[in-house]
C-alpha cells in the first residue's frame, strides 16, 4: 500500500536522499547506499512502505500468470477523461473501485466484496480470498521489522509465483499475498492484491487507466524452487 507521507516521513526522504517519483504517486528513488539506512528509520517510525528493486530488463514475467497493479491515487480520479471504470488507492491505503469497473469484472471474480465508500459511487475492497503459496524470492539483501510481525523485504527484483497460486488466481481472479519465502524461511508482509492475468486483459480492454504497466510474477520452474 502506498505509505502516508507526512512531513516527518517526507523530511526523512529527503535527509537521506531520496527523490519523489513525479509519475508515481508516494513513490520515492534512492540512491543505493541511502536506501537502507531511509528504511530502517521508516521502520523504526512505524510506517507502511514496500522496498522495490528495479529488476534487469531480461527479466520478465508472462501475461498468463499474475501480477500486481499500480494503482493511480484517488487524488487523481476526478482529472480522468472520460472517467469510464475506475480503480485507484484511496488516500487511507484502500482499494477503491467504481460501480462500473465492479460490474465488468464481476462475472471473472470470486470471493471478492466491496463494502459502500465515502467517495459517490465508489466501493472500497473489504474482502477477498489470499493465495495459497507465498511468493518466492531468490536473494535477500535485508530486512527490517514491521508491526505484528511483519517484515519490509529487500531482494534483487525477481519474484517467482508458484503453480498452485497461479490456478488459484486463475479460478478466483484475485487474492491477497501475505508472505514471502526465502529458501525455508517465510516471511510474513503487509497484504498486496494480485490479480489473475485474464482478468488484467479484461481491464485493459475496457481503457481502465494505471499509474504504470502491471508488475508481472515469474512462474515457479524446477530450476527456481529453491
Amino acid at each position: 500500500m502506498p505509505p502516508e507521507v507526512d512531513r516527518t516521513a517526507r523530511q526523512t526522504l529527503l535527509r537521506h536522499g531520496g527523490t519523489a517519483d513525479t509519475q508515481h504517486a508516494n513513490t520515492w528513488k534512492f540512491p543505493p547506499d541511502s536506501l537502507d539506512a531511509a528504511a530502517t528509520e521508516l521502520a523504526e517510525n512505524g510506517y507502511q512502505f514496500r522496498v522495490d528493486c528495479e529488476p534487469s530488463p531480461e527479466i520478465k514475467g508472462t501475461q498468463e500468470g499474475a501480477a500486481y497493479l499500480c494503482l493511480i491515487s484517488e487524488d487523481v480520479l476526478d482529472d480522468l477523461d472520460p472517467a469510464g471504470p475506475q480503480l485507484a488507492y484511496a488516500d487511507d491505503g484502500n482499494i477503491l473501485a467504481n460501480s462500473e469497473l465492479i460490474s465488468i469484472i464481476e462475472p471473472a471474480v470470486d470471493g471478492i466484496r466491496w463494502s459502500r465508500h465515502t467517495r459517490d459511487d465508489f466501493w472500497r475492497l473489504s474482502q477477498a480470498h489470499t493465495i495459497p503459496e507465498p511468493i518466492k524470492i531468490r536473494t535477500l539483501f535485508r530486512k527490517w521489522p514491521r508491526p505484528g510481525g511483519s517484515w519490509v523485504i529487500s531482494h534483487d527484483g525477481r519474484e517467482f509465483i508458484t503453480k498452485p497460486s497461479i490456478q488459484f488466481l486463475a479460478r478466483h481472479g484475485a487474492g491477497w499475498t501475505t508472505e514471502y519465502q526465502y529458501r525455508e524461511q517465510t516471511y510474513k508482509r503487509p497484504p498486496l492484491l494480485l490479480w489473475g492475468g485474464h482478468v488484467i486483459s479484461i481491464l485493459e480492454s475496457h481503457g481502465v487507466q494505471f499509474a504504470d504497466a502491471p508488475v508481472y510474477y515469474l512462474k515457479e520452474t524446477t530450476e527456481t524452487s529453491s
